[in-house]
């Protein structure tokens, strides 16, 4: 009997194709412990001046000193910005890196005579964050820095819906239980 698409609010919603991992599928897990920022809301605005800088060096020169308002707002027109993550997220990758790749190799020389190969291309995850202090934190945005670290250490190939689907992820305080935040990942697949 085919599914029918049931109506909410006017919008017909067509059932939902499920992936199905089925037998056969395998599970390999990874942690870490410490500070997980939000590369979202890391992001640095940063200037680049060099072609400012240049600019009015020469006219400086041309003019023997004598730079112009005009000749000001053409140089500061010519900065440009753009966005980079900020220190914090970048010392949590050169920490964690080295912690997951240890990690995925351990996974491999377990799994390699059954075939396991790095990076996984399909593959659904399970993300289970432990908060050590009461700060409300969002657990999507921490989440999305895990699939990014995941795809830096080679472990999954990318975090797009046919790569990484699903992802169920949850977090819970653990104020007074533990000293330190820990990411328990869980990524299955088929061998």
């Amino acid at each position: 009997m085919a599914k029918r698409f049931q109506t909410y609010f006017g919008i017909p919603i067509p059932p939902f194709k499920e992936k199905k991992l089925g037998a056969g599928s395998t599970s390999i897990r990874f942690v870490i412990a410490g500070t997980i920022p939000s590369k979202k809301n890391n992001q640095q605005a940063v200037s680049i001046r060099s072609d400012a800088k240049s600019f009015i060096f020469g006219v400086n020169k041309k003019k023997k000193g004598k730079i112009t308002i005009e000749d000001a707002v053409k140089a500061i027109n010519m900065v440009k910005s753009k966005m980079r993550g900020n220190d914090e997220y970048r010392d949590f990758v050169n920490k964690f890196k080295p912690i997951i790749q240890a990690q995925r190799d351990e996974w491999e020389a377990r799994l390699k005579d059954k075939g396991l190969k790095f990076p996984l291309l399909s593959a659904s995850m399970t993300l289970r964050l432990y908060f050590k202090d009461k700060y409300v934190t969002d657990t999507v945005n921490k989440q999305q820095t895990i699939q990014d670290l995941l795809i830096e250490c080679g472990v999954i190939a990318n975090d797009d819906y046919k790569s990484l689907n699903p992802i169920h992820s949850a977090s819970a305080c653990y104020f007074d239980e533990l000293i330190y935040n820990i990411a328990f990942i869980s990524l299955t697949f088929k061998l």
